[in-house]
């Protein structure tokens, strides 16, 4: 009896410091009417037939459902084409053929004990061909009536799968391993409170999570260096991240061919890795887990993206994606009191989420690969892999040798890369012979990317010294530099490397690691596709009309993007880009006027010297 006591008691104490947590779930109007079209017009263009006696003797029509709010309720208008008759003698009897509209107002109602939503009509009114209400009563008005709302009513949106993944979800995160508590906190999943706003009709998810002990919260002590398995952590946690991310808007773009949703989803991947590369550089070493805050910058990002493809999905496909979403808000509430509760982003958290989208994805999906992935090339319109060189040099040996290579039909001089390749220029001769060589293997691949990529003449020349100015700020044109005697891929302190300065973490899986330490032709090459993309997909197709007239603006502009990533380019334009960023900026600024002025030769003063 005392130990049945003790665990009342401990149960109810965990129950008592839980927090609760209230997430809204918003099921937009434009996915009604998806569910309406598929549960209820069924029939041929989107018809429903809710009265057919078979004799042609009676038939209502519904077409053309329009659904909206009004005063706090659905408010659905639909078409009707009714055909009203009485059997007299074994003959039709028909009244004159009705066409109008009727007007179904609803309350959204949440059945007891069940995670589904129905639909209860409150009030109807048949509209005239134009709109006004109709004086029509009697058989019409009874059949019309009483058969439409049968089938509306009819409706249902069923929950069970978004409320059996947060069931799910919830227990990954918990940092308790008290199986008590965990199962409070799976029990405690419920839908509330919903109803119609503007925009469709919002429903409250609740649960609770166990608050932290005031022990825990009391804890204070300086925390010692990572150890190298801690380290190791460290890194795996990042890894997985990017490689959710990378899934993430993998599948979503898969599932809409919207150019423009995909140039969004593009942005939000590139943005999500600059800002995991800026946590690698900048990072604390007691830091373990720089999930957290990665996640909720990511989730500002793609949420508006994600509410948009759930609203004009099939009905199962959006019910995945109210789920993930679901699942993604609920993190954002809880981080909200995080000094409440204890939790975690957990790997197998991450896989969970994953899986709301893609339930028969048997693989791990958090494997951290850095081979190139033509899916991802393909989905955000890079088409084929670069062509890779056979064989590679290996930089970090400490020696340099010279390797035959295949190239692909059309590409630079072999002997010319080779010869760069291999060079790092130590003195005033060698850099007046190694600049004019370097310019010709950039303005080859410049002239490359222009003709693949069709851009309009306009800006061709435009293009070319683009191209020129960045390698200048980026590299001063270098692929590699010596250390102690050796010959070592360009390297910057974020990890970016070569001559276009190509950071791997940022463009894993669009091009080959390395091939773009090794080759400055490849690093060249992908950085044209890189400032290429930018410049047609963010610069101009997001740019004022003004802009596009000024090609001075708009390699500011591209350049600013290209160093900072997509989401600086609104910043930049608004001039609320950190300062650091400006300066790179205007010097990059400076660097584009003396090519245009003087050419390759310009780059000399990189190297302190002036070619004549």
């Amino acid at each position: 009896m005392r130990i049945l006591l003790l665990s009342v008691l401990l149960l109810s104490t965990a129950v008592a410091t839980a927090k609760e947590i209230n997430v809204p779930m918003k099921l937009d109007y434009r996915f009604l009417h998806r569910i309406l079209l598929e549960q209820v017009y069924t029939g041929q263009d989107n018809t429903a037939v809710v009265v057919d006696d078979k004799s042609n003797c009676k038939k209502v029509i519904l077409s053309d459902p329009q659904i909206g709010q009004s005063e706090g309720r659905i408010r659905t208008v639909t078409a009707i084409q009714a055909m009203i008759g009485r059997k007299i003698a074994g003959r039709c009897i028909k009244l004159p053929e009705w066409h109008g509209f009727i007007e179904i107002f609803q309350e959204p109602v949440i059945v007891l004990e069940q995670p589904v939503i129905e639909f209860k009509v409150v009030s109807s009114n048949l509209l005239n061909q134009e709109g006004d209400k109709s004086l029509i009563t009697g058989a019409v008005w009874d059949l019309v009536t009483q058969q439409v709302h049968s089938s509306l009513e009819g409706l249902k949106i069923d929950l069970t799968v978004p409320l059996k993944d947060i069931q799910t979800f919830l227990p990954s995160l918990l940092t308790t391993s008290d199986t008590d508590i965990a199962h409070h906190s799976l029990e405690s999943v419920r839908f509330s409170d919903v109803k119609a706003s503007g925009t469709g009709i919002v429903l409250t998810l609740q649960f609770q999570m166990p608050a932290k002990s005031t022990a825990q919260s009391l804890e204070i002590s300086v925390e010692p260096p990572l150890t190298l398995d801690e380290a190791q952590q460290w890194e795996s946690a990042w890894q997985r991240w990017d490689a959710f991310l990378t899934f993430v808007v993998k599948q979503v773009a898969v599932d809409n061919e919207q150019g423009d949703l995909r140039r969004e989803l593009l942005q939000v991947l590139l943005d999500g890795r600059y800002d995991l590369n800026e946590a690698l550089i900048s990072r604390n070493e007691n830091a373990v887990d720089p999930v957290r805050g990665l996640f909720l910058k990511s989730w500002r990002r793609l949420s508006p993206i994600l509410r948009q493809m759930e609203a004009t999905l099939p009905g199962t496909a959006a019910i995945r994606y109210l789920s993930f979403i679901t699942a993604a808000d609920a993190l954002t509430a809880m981080d909200q009191v995080s000094e409440q509760i204890g939790y975690e982003i957990s790997a197998d958290g991450l896989r969970r989420m994953v899986r709301m989208l893609l339930p028969e994805y048997e693989d791990d999906p958090l494997i951290y690969r850095l081979d190139v992935d033509m899916e991802l090339r393909q989905l955000f319109d890079f088409g084929p892999p670069l062509p890779i060189p056979v064989q590679t040099p290996d930089i970090n040996s400490g020696t340099w040798f010279f390797f035959p290579r295949a190239w692909a039909e059309g590409s630079p001089d072999r002997s010319l890369v080779k010869k760069l390749n291999g060079w790092v220029p130590d003195d005033i001769s060698e850099i007046k012979s190694y600049l004019p060589m370097v310019g010709d293997l950039l303005d080859y691949v410049a002239d490359k990317t222009i003709h693949n990529n069709h851009l309009p003449e306009r800006y061709h020349d435009f293009f070319r010294n683009m191209v020129l100015a960045t390698a200048w700020q980026e590299s001063c044109w270098r692929q590699f530099i010596k250390k102690e005697g050796n010959l070592e891929p360009l390297l910057s302190p974020g990890g970016s490397v070569g001559i276009m300065q190509i950071n791997p973490s940022v463009w894993r899986g669009f091009y080959d690691v390395s091939a773009l330490r090794s080759d400055i032709s490849y690093n060249a090459s992908a950085g044209n596709e890189i400032l290429h993309h930018y410049f047609t997909d963010y610069v101009l197709a997001k740019g004022k009309s003004k802009e596009k007239n000024n090609l001075d603006v708009l390699a500011r502009l591209t350049y600013a993007t290209y160093s900072a990533g997509p989401g600086f380019l609104i910043r930049y334009r608004k001039r609320s880009t950190p300062r650091d960023i400006q300066t790179v900026a205007e010097t990059f600024w400076e660097k584009y006027r003396a090519v245009i002025k003087n050419g390759p030769s310009a780059v000399a003063s990189c190297y302190g010297t002036v070619i004549n």
